[in-house]
């Protein structure tokens, strides 16, 4: 008989979904119990993803079904607002294992927060408190610890990874921060921003200064600094990218004072095994499929500009999450 963790996908046909069944199916530590789908319940998981045949042989279960799961662990990738409820409904069951919530739900410790930024009232704030955020270089204390773990927005991860080590070191007032995804962040459902032919050739910015991630990642430079008022401004431009999978990013500022940008990233990831600090900038196809992020950085006086690069269904949100685990 197979042992290892047990461990339930909730929004599996989804691409962050997917991308945690490709890595969990051959991990030698786990063993895949269920698979839960909302539109795709009934269907075998080999007909929906055709690369899965012969790695992942499990029906899809309906989200109706979760209460009676006995998995170590459950994975949450669902939709704005529908993670809160799977939990909801996980916990009143009585059940006993992890939750990791791929999604938007739980990342946000004020309710207020979440209807600011998200647009909707949250369905379970009874539930947040019981959440740790999952940015594992910077919260494993924390992590190690819960029960729960709320995974970051792949653009926030990106940023934060960016962005804390300067700002720890009270060298940040403010920044200006270009991220360009691919098309896969915007989810596997057709839309017009992630139709071939508007996407393909074309590069476009959205959300200016208004991108629902920043609000995560106030609250997280507040819980570093432990001071609101030295928390930077964040001045960050999204942009949609004519390519699939990825996030680009450049972060620049001009340091409160001399500084060596390089040694200070060296310092905050030396013992941080999937941060890779690169020379000059890094590329976005060497992470391209993997869990690393690359870092690097630009110095010309105490003017820097930061570049990261990660994949946003891996780092940014199933690796990650694995990496909670």
């Amino acid at each position: 008989m197979n042992k290892g963790i047990k461990v339930s996908i909730v929004g599996a046909s989804g691409y962050t979904g997917m991308e945690a069944i490709r890595i969990l199916c051959s991990h030698p530590g786990v063993v895949l119990q269920n698979l839960y789908g909302e539109r795709t319940a009934g269907s075998r998981y080999e007909e929906i993803y055709k690369a899965m045949a012969g790695l992942v042989d499990r029906p899809v279960l309906p989200v109706s079904a979760l209460e009676s799961d006995d998995a170590d662990v459950v994975f949450l990738g669902l939709p704005h607002g529908r993670s809160a409820e799977a939990a909801f409904v996980l916990r009143k069951a009585g059940f006993r294992g992890y939750i990791i919530d791929m999604g938007s739900d739980f990342r946000l410790k004020n309710p207020e927060d979440y209807e600011r930024w998200y647009g909707r009232t949250h369905p379970c704030p009874e539930l947040i408190p019981g959440f740790v955020y999952g940015l594992t270089e910077w919260y494993r204390k924390e992590i190690r610890s819960a029960s729960n773990v709320s995974n970051p927005g792949c653009f926030a991860t990106a940023i934060q990874l960016g962005v804390i080590p300067f700002v720890r070191q009270g060298l940040m007032s403010a920044c200006h921060v270009t991220g360009i995804t691919g098309s896969s962040g915007s989810g596997s459902t057709p839309s017009a921003g992630t139709h071939f032919s508007s996407r393909f050739g074309n590069i476009k910015a959205y959300k200016v200064y208004q991108h629902q991630h920043l609000g995560e990642v106030y609250q997280s430079l507040e819980l570093q600094l432990q001071e609101k008022d030295r928390v930077p401004e964040i001045h960050f431009v999204p942009v949609s990218g004519p390519f699939v999978r990825g996030i680009w990013m450049t972060i620049s500022f001009r340091s409160l004072e001399e500084a060596d940008a390089g040694g200070i990233l060296e310092e905050a990831y030396y013992n941080a095994p999937l941060v890779r600090l690169r020379e000059g900038l890094p590329e976005l196809k060497d992470v391209s499929g993997s869990a690393f992020a690359d870092l690097g950085c630009v110095q010309s006086g105490r003017n820097v500009v930061v570049g990261v690069a990660i994949d946003n269904l891996m780092k940014g949100a199933a690796s990650q999450a694995i990496q909670n685990m």
